[in-house]
């Protein structure tokens, strides 16, 4: 995701810049096609060049050329400046680099080229600043939301390099989990880290395509689930279980994102035991194992500090 976001930024600037130096030639070619401006400038050009080859000829002819050619311009309201390529920023000038990191410019381009890459604003509407915990009277679960967000904003704008790598969030519906993980998954892609969000029937679907194609297909199907910085499976639990798909794959990609010391963020309406009862004990052993994971349960108990 992040390799297609960089080439995107790549390619689009360089465009833009061959357009540019594209249209200063242009501009230098129109003004060609005038007679007046082509001879001085041909007068001029001339002298330079035997100039440089030659001994005789003094520097100032070479410049009473130059007049001759810059009072052509002009004569026609053209100023030889029209001729140069401005770069597109001022900053770097469009090296990309500036006080050696990489120029805002550039960053920019990629972080909204990210953005539409995981198509994170659709998938994950919420930021968060859109998570208004003032509205909660309880107190224990103002307090605990709190916790949690405090906690989850760190994990994003750490990871991968944080020491919780997997979490689980699990509640009842309408408790704030899917608010929390989409303000994760909207942070982490500001953040220039690459997002795959997506809910369990979109999981579920998208390995059940990838176990019914060739190889190769199936490599490609399962490239952005096993490499994103981040993965968000929004709803576990409600999808169906396909035969050796829903299980099997789940513990494929929770297995490979751990040995690649990759994040993965799962939430849930199913408790430790439901999760157990669905999924077996190898899901359970790699979701809630202490040394890489964390469960958020969203009924007023505490989160442990990262």
């Amino acid at each position: 995701m992040k390799e297609r976001a960089i080439k995107y930024v790549t390619d689009n600037r360089q465009f833009k810049i061959n357009q540019a130096k594209a249209e200063a030639e242009h501009r230098l070619s129109e003004a060609l096609a005038i007679p007046e401006i082509a001879k001085t400038h041909e007068a001029y050009v001339n002298l330079r060049f035997k100039a440089s080859i030659q001994n005789g000829i003094s520097e100032s002819k070479v410049q009473a050329a130059l007049n001759s050619y810059k009072a052509a311009l002009k004569a026609h309201g053209i100023d030889e400046s029209d001729f140069e390529y401005t770069p597109l920023c001022s900053v770097c000038k469009d090296s990309g680099v500036f006080n050696g990191k990489v120029c805002d410019c550039v960053w920019k381009e990629y972080i909204n080229a990210l953005k539409k890459e995981c198509d994170i604003v659709n998938k994950a509407p919420f930021t968060f600043d859109d998570c208004n915990l003032k509205k909660i009277n309880n107190k224990q679960q103002y307090q605990n939301l709190k916790n949690y967000y405090s906690f989850m904003k760190q994990y994003s704008d750490k990871l991968p390099d944080v020491n919780l790598k997997n979490v689980v969030f699990s509640g009842g519906t309408g408790t704030g989990k899917t608010c929390l993980a989409s303000a994760v998954a909207r942070n982490a892609v500001d953040n220039g880290k690459s997002c795959k969000f997506m809910s369990a029937f979109e999981f579920n679907n998208e390995m059940l395509l990838a176990h019914t194609s060739s190889i190769a297909e199936r490599t490609h199907k399962l490239h952005d689930v096993l490499t994103a910085d981040l993965l968000v499976i929004d709803d576990l639990g409600v999808e169906p279980t396909y035969r050796n798909v829903t299980v099997e794959y789940l513990l494929l990609v929770l297995e490979e994102r751990t040995r690649a010391g990759l994040c993965t963020l799962i939430t849930t309406n199913l408790g430790a035991d439901d999760l157990q009862t669905k999924y077996g004990d190898r899901i359970c052993s790699r979701l809630l194992d202490k040394k890489h994971s964390r469960i958020a349960a969203f009924d007023g108990k505490d989160m442990r500090p990262l």
